[in-house]
């Protein structure tokens, strides 16, 4: 507290400082302050909720509203908010909306049909806005809110305030500021990439110049637990919360240290922004129920995982936390005018997936090869998956721009092709401008220049970008983009992946050990246990496996989600016909009791059909290596 007492807030560099006590000009500028906002409060929102009052599972939310001239206006909660590409609507969970004028006599409201805006008469006589908000995690009915992108109260424990899910707007208002301010529990301090405006006696105050801003900008509150790394010249916090503690943000904080170095040297030796934050909810609650996710912003990421030991959830948190980082390229310094200026309130969206999701899925793995940080085999054999999921899931030869202008309704379960397919096209782009460029110029190349030519405060139109691209880079690119990006034409993955000495096999048969032809999945405890069980082969029939036994443990060494791969990628590799093979796994008994049963049988071999394989040539042409080694930077290796 101000009063003497040590309290703790977070700078604009996130470093902790320890105040004990005030100084006399500190106290003129506190009141000077305070006349510049009395003087802005008629211009901007001024927004308050007060966290220590949560009733029902509802949070009261009070807006001193601008000036307004209309003699009726609309107020607007988000239908959808960027980076989501599905109708939020997160009207719905807004409840009493009352409107007032400055003497407090009540305005007429009334909510309109779309069940995002409410009608208020003599808005000219506006003075404030009140509602309450309750969260959408657990909200009882049915909706359409991603838990990343959702909001979480939960009292003495978190606070997960996405800002789309509690505060709106006024209609033809959105470009003015938004000053918001929360008074915290006890011991809760909030983890941001925002600077606040002042924060102290449990209340913490921001701003945001406009409503793109302010929606962009995830706050978490509770108990913290907080690690910030010096990346350059950029500070990066990782904030985590945990609640039975199995991960922290030291854990998290060590572990993406590599990523983010091997980012910065990716993107030329410098981050684009001053600062970024890592927001990790870990559930611990009902790991099943929630999703697991994450959302990506111009500055900060939010996450809803499964709270599990750290080392069984690190792989997941550092594919993830790339993809995300990778987002403070696109869209914050490429975008277009649907991105820049967006319509929270009817779904116009970019037709430039393939840039926005797919070119940073892309980066977010390119950077791990190029890095060092994965080997080239590792690396093929991640868009091996990713060509065979989009080919034999997803309708592969759905023009691209289609898909992006349709992800929220008419093409929304083809949406995660973005992440496969939409890696893959700025894959062949890469080989593609490489060849061109006789190994100078590539994919990062051409995100570099578009970065400089727009910027975050500049956008490109929708139906001028791949024009643009070709003045940029080679009109050769152009017919690319017609092709397989506009088109209907599947990417001849032989032609570009073979520019660098890939091969591209589409089918072949092999003969293998497995162990034994079934599906993994995770049971209701988050255990390793045995899915589908209709394709198992011979040896999977001499084991006799079970739909939902728990995996415990293969020939002696236990088996967990963190270690699958390598455990049975290592039996694969060393086993030899007529080993004995023992599996322990736990299976209910007639009382539906969980108990120890083992299975064994003689290792033997199966055969199998492989599909769209990716594997180097061991033999490629010196130009075929020329373009390799710039792809995959392995120059410095030669």
């Amino acid at each position: 507290m101000m009063n003497g007492v040590l309290y703790t807030i977070i700078s604009p560099n996130f470093a902790t400082i320890q105040i004990k006590k005030m100084k006399t000009n500190y106290f003129i500028s506190l009141l000077l302050s305070v006349f510049v906002y009395n003087a802005q409060a008629q211009n901007s929102y001024n927004y308050s909720i007060d966290l220590t009052k949560l009733k029902n599972d509802e949070l009261k939310v009070e807006l001193i509203t601008p000036k307004v001239a209309k003699t009726e206006i609309l107020f607007y909660m988000p239908k959808i908010v960027p980076g989501t590409y599905n109708n939020s609507n997160f009207g719905k969970f807004v409840k009493n909306v009352r409107a007032f004028d400055k003497a407090g006599k009540s305005l007429p409201v009334a909510i309109q049909p779309d069940s995002n805006s409410w009608k208020i008469k003599k808005a000219n006589t506006l003075y404030k806005i009140e509602y309450n908000v309750e969260d959408t995690w657990d909200a009882k009915f049915k909706h359409n809110v991603y838990e990343m992108a959702g909001t979480n109260f939960e009292e003495g424990k978190n606070f997960s305030i996405n800002t789309c899910g509690v505060f709106g707007y006024l209609d033809g208002l959105k470009k003015i500021p938004f000053e918001f301010s929360f008074t915290r529990p006890e011991n809760f301090f909030a983890s941001t990439a925002l600077v606040p405006v002042s924060s102290g006696n449990n209340k913490d105050v921001f701003r945001c110049e406009n409503a793109d801003r302010l929606y962009d900008s995830p706050i978490m509150f509770c108990v913290p637990d907080t690690t910030t790394i010096r990346v350059g010249v950029t500070d990066v916090l990782v904030s985590v919360y945990s609640p039975k503690h199995l991960i922290t943000s030291k854990f998290v904080a060590e572990n993406l240290k590599t990523l983010l170095f091997a980012a910065k040297n990716y993107l030329g030796g410098r981050l684009p922004v001053s600062r970024y934050a890592f927001l990790y909810y870990f559930n611990g609650e009902q790991p099943t129920v929630y999703g697991q996710g994450a959302w990506e912003h111009s500055y900060s990421s939010f996450y809803s995982l499964r709270e599990r030991p750290e080392n069984e959830a690190l792989e997941q948190i550092v594919d993830f936390s790339s993809h995300e980082f990778f987002h403070i390229i696109t869209p914050l310094n490429i975008c277009s005018k649907e991105v820049r200026e967006f319509n929270f309130n009817e779904t116009i969206l970019s037709k430039h997936l393939w840039l926005y999701e797919g070119s940073t899925e892309y980066d977010a793995q390119h950077t791990q090869v190029t890095q060092g940080m994965i080997t080239p085999q590792e690396y093929l054999k991640r868009l091996s998956q990713k060509i065979l999921y989009s080919r034999k899931l997803l309708n592969d030869t759905l023009s691209f721009t289609e898909l992006s202008l349709g992800s929220a309704d008419k093409y929304s379960s083809q949406y995660y092709n973005v992440y496969q397919k939409g890696a893959l096209i700025n894959a062949c782009l890469d080989l593609y401008l490489n060849k061109l460029s006789d190994g100078n110029y590539g994919e990062h190349n051409l995100k570099h220049d578009l970065s400089l030519l727009y910027g975050p405060a500049n956008y490109f139109n929708d139906n001028e970008l791949f024009d643009k691209i070709a003045q940029l880079t080679y009109p050769e690119i152009r017919t690319f983009f017609t092709k397989y990006v506009e088109g209907t034409t599947a990417l001849p993955y032989e032609e570009f992946f073979g520019m660098a000495g890939v091969d591209y096999i589409a089918k072949r048969e092999t003969e293998s050990f497995t162990l034994g032809g079934f599906s993994v999945v995770l049971n209701e405890s988050g255990n390793l246990a045995v899915g589908n069980v209709s394709r198992l082969n011979d040896f999977g029939k001499k084991m006799g496996y079970q739909k939902g036994d728990e995996l415990v443990s293969l020939n002696g060494e236990e088996l967990k989600q963190s270690n699958f791969v390598q455990l049975t990628s290592k039996f694969t590799t060393t086993a030899k016909e007529g080993d004995i093979v023992t599996i322990l796994i736990k299976r209910k008994n007639a009382s539906g009791v969980l108990e120890p049963v083992t299975l064994s049988a003689p290792a033997m071999k199966t055969r199998k059909t492989e599909e769209h394989i990716l594997e180097l040539n061991p033999n490629p042409t010196p130009e075929q290596l020329k373009i390799r080694n710039a792809w995959l930077n392995l120059c410095k290796s030669k």
